[in-house]
């Protein structure tokens, strides 16, 4: 190739996309590395002579070089050249294309045109047959309309001649025939013939209506109605009317049960003295007595599509429901509950037992109530079961139609005197919660073995009255007016709460007022008012029975707590959706809560009670010890108090994990923050008496991470946020003690190591430390101390700038670590070096480690 032309070529621009790159590669795969997109001369040449050595191969290389470079020369020519064709060519297929395309076209409109043709010779051959068809279809249609209209007509005479004879089966039968011919023939009534026919029929109608209610009178109302028995013409005639009109039915079945109810009317009417509650009994004896004689007599005259027994049972529904509310408005004073539920349970009983004979019946003059609470008594007549922890949970009843319209049909009379069982359920509520009130007195804590649960029975009973409550109100009436039950409801769980679960503690913790609506700002006032008095000093210490009592006691207030959750539940879903969010048991499920945080903070104040005396002997120690020693004996009596009250608490909340967990963090919280205070009283103090202290941290932390499984047949690990609240709090002792034993030049050092250890400490936690390290000149290391947390000036080489805002911690433990590597630097011939702080903490650990207190 000449210069000029690879002058040319390097000009081009030869860099293909990826893409193109590798679709080249895959069709022409190649392994010349003058092929490779990324080929670099300079690593080719150095390939190809790695050594000064192999220059004398330069000649055969040049000489390669020159043959494939013709070589590609030669094969660049031929393809250049082949391509001069290729317009060629391609104009030649785009032409014969063309002219495929020309005769195909042709050869379409060569087969459309025979398609036509062909389409035009098969109308034509099927002219004649549709024509055909068609008469064919009208001749059918004409024979059987004149066959129809001859039926018609026949039907008519027919029909008018059996009308006389009363011959009413044959009309049953026939009327149905001449109806349905008469509606193939609707289409022809503007034809005068048929329409007179259709009049003709519409007379026939009429006069069978007539007639038949005319028998039917004489027969239920006439001289001989007394001795009446039941006909085979009347029982015919009832198969003619379920052709008629449906008012004809209906006008036959209301006089058919008015007069079997004439008697029933007078008997118990509203003045009568079989009218009241009490003689409920009398009127279903009456009902079921007249039920029995109907059917074996009347019933089986007429059809059972009629279902006229169960419209005469739904009739005296309605009027009982009618007598009974005339009368307990005139007698309204002298209802009471006894009497009232008397006569419910009476009437629901037979409620239930027509829902039962006649289920799927719906009256055509109602329309199905809805299905809630339509059936009260859903629960009636189900098998007594144990009582469960939760006794709201309900058995579904089966084989009862909920939309009956039997349900309810006379109860709901009732309904509008519901507040007489209501002051009832007070009154018994009221004298069953003093009753247990006073049982609770002399209720015994026994010991309890590991499976048996230490809930104080008066709370199952409690709320098994309460279910029993609920199902009797909801007999008596639907959820819309269940407002008033819930507000006695609410009355008698606070008092429950109050005068028996409440008062079941001992003295201390009872004599503590309870806010009536109690919060939860109200509830952490009325723990520490417990705390309170628990420190006050004289306060005796709790007896196993006492520890038995408040464990039985906090069960207790769980299950109620839980059960009146379900209680708020059950109140929603029985009641109307309007009323849904007015009902509300959480005023009461706090006040359950009350008694369970009191009844932890009566605990964990007991335990801390004993451990108090050990803590407060840590002050009168001399610290001022040359060498350390075993654990002091301060711990050992912490144990030793923990391993003797706490298996005690555990085993009688063995049905409560949760709660003993919150005593055990709440324990080891108020032992540790003691231990902490104490540890800041321990003065003056050495080095190794901070070692010892560190060592009693150590001992201490091992003693509260067991506390939970403390004296334990199961061994379990305790849980892990247990364990990370305890590592925190017994992590400040420590580096208070780190702080304490350090060796500093200067107050500064001891300012920036507090700061760096103990950011969150106050100025009143650094006076501390200046107290148990013995500095003389506080005054002046505190106003420093405040220069470095509390200093206007950023630019203080001494400014703490960990406690200025939590954004800037990066920050100021970037200022941390160049402040403490610039003080090294100063003070390197004084300071003590980190490795020999590191070896005073190794000494340490070694020590504990050879104790078998840290692992």
């Amino acid at each position: 190739m000449e210069p000029d032309n690879i002058t040319e070529v390097e000009k081009l621009n030869l860099d293909f996309p990826q893409e193109v790159v590798q679709a080249i590669q895959e069709i022409l795969p190649s392994d010349d590395p003058f092929d490779a997109p990324d080929f670099n001369t300079v690593e080719y040449i150095n390939t190809r002579f790695p050594a000064e050595q192999s220059l004398h191969h330069i000649d055969d290389v040049l000489e390669e070089m020159r043959l494939k470079i013709a070589s590609t020369d030669d094969q660049i020519r031929t393809v250049v050249r082949s391509l001069t064709n290729v317009d060629q060519d391609g104009r030649a297929s785009l032409l014969n294309a063309q002219e495929a395309i020309a005769e195909l076209f042709t050869r379409f409109q060569d087969i459309k045109e025979r398609a036509g043709e062909s389409e035009q010779r098969v109308k034509e051959i099927t002219r004649d047959i549709k024509q055909l068809d068609t008469a064919k279809r009208n001749l059918t249609t004409s024979i059987t309309t004149l066959n129809h209209l001859q039926m018609l007509v026949e039907g008519v005479q027919k029909l008018q001649a059996l009308k006389v004879r009363r011959e009413y089966g044959e009309i049953a039968t026939l009327l149905q025939g001449v109806m349905n011919v008469l509606e193939h023939l609707k289409c022809y009534k503007h034809i005068p013939q048929v329409a007179d026919l259709a009049h003709q029929v519409e007379q026939i109608r009429g006069d069978l209506e007539k007639q038949i209610l005319d028998d039917f009178h004489q027969a239920f109302h006439g001289p001989n109605a007394r001795r009446f028995a039941p006909t085979k013409e009347l029982a015919e005639a009832c198969l003619v009317v379920s052709e008629l009109d449906t008012k004809v039915k209906r006008t036959i079945i209301e006089d058919v049960v008015k007069t079997q109810l004439a008697e029933y009317e007078v008997l118990f009417a509203g003045g009568e003295s079989d009218a009241w509650l009490t003689k409920v009994d009398l009127r279903r004896k009456w009902f079921l007595k007249t039920a029995v004689e109907f059917e074996k007599t009347l019933a089986a005259m007429f059809p059972p599509s009629w279902q006229v027994p169960a419209r005469l049972a739904l009739t005296f529904c309605d009027v009982t429901r009618s007598q009974l509310s005339r009368a307990m408005e005139l007698r309204t004073q002298d209802i009471d509950v006894g009497t009232l539920l008397h006569a419910h349970k009476v009437m629901s009983e037979l409620e239930n037992l027509l829902v039962r004979k006649y289920t799927g019946f719906q009256p055509y003059d109602r329309t199905p109530r809805s299905s809630t609470s339509a059936n009260p008594f859903l629960e009636d007549g189900l098998p007594n079961k144990t009582i469960n922890t939760n006794p709201f949970m309900e058995c579904e009843t089966q084989g009862e139609c909920p939309n009956s319209p039997f349900s309810g049909a006379v109860c709901r009379c009732f309904q509008p005197y519901l507040r007489v069982y209501i002051e009832n359920v007070d009154k018994r509520l009221n004298d069953q919660i003093e009753k247990f009130a006073n049982d609770m007195k002399i209720y015994k804590f026994e010991h309890i073995d590991a499976e048996e649960s230490n809930v104080v029975p008066f709370c199952g009973e409690l709320f098994t009255i309460y279910k029993n409550v609920l199902v009797e109100f909801l007999r008596l009436g639907p959820g819309e007016s269940l407002c008033g039950l819930v507000e006695v409801l609410q009355k008698h769980l606070k008092e429950f709460c109050n005068k028996v679960v409440r008062a079941a503690l001992p003295k201390v913790g009872a004599n503590i007022p309870m806010p009536k609506d109690i919060n939860m700002k109200e509830l952490t006032a009325v723990l520490a008012q417990v705390q309170t008095l628990w420190r006050e000093g004289d306060s005796p210490k709790l007896s196993d029975d006492d520890i038995r009592r408040v464990c039985s006691v906090l069960v207790s207030a769980e299950y109620c707590e839980e059960m009146t959750g379900r209680l708020e539940a059950k109140l929603k879903e029985k009641s109307s959706p309007s009323l849904v969010s007015t009902i509300s048991l959480t005023q009461e499920q706090d006040l359950f809560h009350a008694v369970l945080a009191q009844c932890i903070a009566l605990l964990v104040t007991h335990v801390e009670s004993l451990c108090d005396p050990a803590l407060a002997s840590m002050t009168k120690v001399n610290w001022m010890v040359e060498q350390t020693g075993d654990q002091s004996p301060y711990v050992t009596a912490i144990s030793q108090h923990i391993a003797a009250s706490v298996p005690l608490v555990r085993h009688n909340l063995h049905t409560s994990r949760k709660y003993f967990t919150r005593f055990c963090d709440k324990l080891a919280a108020a032992i540790l923050n003691k231990f902490v205070q104490q540890v800041y009283k321990c003065r003056p103090i050495s080095g190794v008496g901070c070692e010892q202290l560190l060592l009693d941290c150590h001992a201490l932390k091992a003693v509260m991470l067991q506390l939970p499984v403390v004296a334990s047949q199961v061994q379990r690990d305790p849980p892990q946020t247990y364990t990370r609240m305890v590592g925190r709090g017994m992590a400040r002792a420590e580096l208070v003690l780190q702080v304490v034993m350090g060796e500093y030049t200067t107050h500064c050092e001891l300012v920036d190591k507090f700061n760096r250890l103990l950011p969150d400490a106050t100025i009143a936690d650094f006076q501390k430390v200046l107290e148990m390290r013995g500095v003389k000149e506080r005054a002046s290391v505190l106003e420093l101390y405040r220069q470095h947390t509390m200093g206007p000036s950023v630019d203080s080489p001494h400014r703490n700038p960990t406690v200025s805002s939590s954004g800037n911690q990066p920050l100021a433990a970037h200022h941390l670590i160049g402040q403490a590597s610039s003080t090294a630097s100063i003070n390197s011939t004084s300071t003590p070096s980190p490795e020999h702080e590191m070896s005073k903490i190794a000494r340490l650990e070694r020590m504990l480690k050879s104790r078998r207190l840290i692992s």
